[in-house]
């Protein structure tokens, strides 16, 4: 047991030494990096504040002009049009509410397998998100981050990257779509509700109003370009 001890001991000073050299705080306690974590937090929430707040200017200064004449008011309808398809403005409609949570089961097996099975993975937010599209969803968002043709949702430790934001549980999903459609794909048999052990692990509410924030992430292109004809 102390040779055991030892090893993780060992084990434990090597990846501190490790991440304070590859992520520049060599040097650095670990409360003095949970710090440093907040602050810059904090200071993506407020640039995300900030990016909101100039699209919502962005948009006022573009209907604006084109109050001017009827072409400039044709090609600012087809602008938003694209930006409401591109989910970067806030709508809302009928749908769902899918929030999920790991299990408080006391009486789990200690074999790690089983009580990884008893945790919210990034796999299962995935599972329902697309199931949730193929049954017609016209919006998803999962911890008010907007789903987009370019989101990914992954695990990174103890919490899941959505749209390169971390974000922890309980997860909660909305989607615009028709409820019971909705709904109806995710209790199917042998479909997400039945996969999960314990039926307290997620809850489902229809609702006649859902609302789903814009997409506020990075929208530029380094490699893609448009094909011209």
């Amino acid at each position: 047991m102390c040779a055991i001890l030892g090893m993780l001991i060992a084990a434990s000073l090597r990846t501190q030494g490790n991440i304070r050299r590859n992520y520049g705080v060599a040097g650095m306690r670990f409360d003095e990096l949970a710090g440093l974590y907040q602050g810059k937090s904090r200071e993506n929430d407020r640039l995300r504040l900030q990016i909101e707040n100039l699209e919502k200017k962005n948009t006022d200064l573009l209907n604006t002009m084109a109050a001017g004449t009827s072409e400039t008011s044709a090609i600012n309808k087809e602008l938003q049009e694209a930006k409401f398809l591109a989910g970067l403005t806030e709508l809302e409609g009928s749908g769902l509410t899918v929030t999920l949570r790991d299990s408080q089961k006391k009486d789990v097996d200690t074999d790690l397998m089983d009580i990884q099975a008893y945790i919210i993975h990034d796999l299962d937010i995935r599972d329902i998100t697309n199931e949730l599209k193929a049954a017609g969803a016209e919006a998803v968002s999962v911890n008010g981050q907007r789903l987009t043709a370019t989101s990914a949702i992954r695990c990174a430790g103890p919490v899941i990257l959505v749209n390169d934001v971390d974000v922890a549980a309980p997860y909660v999903i909305k989607a615009v779509g028709e409820p019971k459609t909705l709904e109806s794909a995710l209790r199917m048999r042998g479909g997400i509700v039945e996969r999960l052990p314990d039926p307290k692990m997620i809850e489902i509410q229809q609702s006649q109003k859902v609302g789903i924030e814009p997409f506020s992430g990075s929208r530029q292109f380094r490699y893609a370009h448009k094909v011209e004809d």
